[in-house]
């Protein structure tokens, strides 16, 4: 699949802006719409008012090798709780961690770490969208052929998805689970699949998309094998990113197969799993493994 060169298209990014602005005032940005008055300091599910925190930043080298360097932007705040989130702290008290950043000095930086080899700004998190209207007035200010990378679990809308094309370049979207069991038990998202499934297609449709599924210890029938047949089925052609790097954080002192590592034999039965599909662009790990007609991994 051909990726499109970076171009951020400043009326859509001024349109994008106003919307913003606009939607804080009853904040319907993301799929909870939580409808609290963020420009009144009013909080909802990620309990940000409008300022963002910037809790860390810095030229990535362990993203996929098809976007290294990348400038990894990490803001507080998410949608979603994680059990297993490695940077729960900055999830569950996003007021806690982190700096003001003004729009003009993080803009500044980003021209910094472009200097110094990045090929995109990639913002993380947490999560990007419920930091939307931030992100918008830092991007005011960086040049129109930054290449935007949006690291989101994609709980977001389609009017916020529509807003946003013309101003992101590739959406970097973790499907996390294949079923709505798991992803109410394990993030707190309720009706998870019938979403995500909506909206994948909407992004694939907004600019470029890689997609991520991380394998999860005792989650490859309820979740990982759902997942991959849905994308095989429905966006063949999509980059697919199978994260074997599990780790379980906070979940480390409970019990239960989430609380230890991925076993090697769960990854090679994941593996066995790809081969059977029918993937153009297939990564392990960030690293390309199989294309179609190749027989072969690499």
């Amino acid at each position: 699949m051909t990726t499109p060169a970076p171009h951020i298209d400043r009326d859509r990014l001024a349109a994008a802006r106003a919307w913003a602005e606009e939607r804080y005032h009853a904040c319907d940005v993301c799929a909870e719409r939580c409808l609290v008055n963020r420009h009144a300091g009013e909080l909802g599910v990620c309990g940000l008012p409008v300022d963002a925190r910037v809790y860390k930043e810095y030229l990535h080298l362990g993203e996929e090798a098809r976007l290294v360097p990348s400038h990894t932007i990490y803001l507080s705040g998410c949608n979603f709780r994680c059990a297993f989130c490695s940077d729960d702290a900055q999830v569950r008290a996003p007021l806690a961690h982190g700096v003001n950043v003004p729009p003009a000095a993080l803009a500044r930086r980003i021209a910094e770490r472009r200097a110094q080899g990045a090929r995109n700004v990639n913002f993380v998190g947490g999560l990007p969208d419920v930091n939307v209207l931030y992100i918008l007035r830092v991007l005011e200010r960086c040049p129109p052929d930054t290449a935007v990378v949006w690291n989101t679990n994609l709980w977001t809308t389609p009017e916020a998805i529509a807003t946003l094309t013309g101003v992101v370049w590739t959406w970097l979207v973790d499907f996390k689970f294949g079923n709505d069991r798991c992803a109410e038990k394990l993030a707190g998202a309720r009706d998870y699949l019938r979403t995500i499934t909506e909206l994948l297609p909407l992004a694939a449709g907004a600019g470029a998309v890689l997609i991520r599924h991380l394998l999860m210890p005792g989650h490859l029938d309820c979740c990982t094998r759902p997942v991959l047949d849905w994308l095989a089925a429905n966006l063949p052609e999509i980059p697919v990113n199978v994260m074997t790097g599990y780790h379980p954080y906070r979940m480390v002192s409970g019990r239960g197969p989430m609380a230890r590592a991925l076993p090697a034999a769960e990854r090679e039965l994941a593996l066995a799993t790809l081969g059977a599909q029918r993937f153009a662009d297939l990564l392990i790990d960030g690293t390309e493994y199989r294309l179609i007609g190749s027989g072969s991994a690499s």
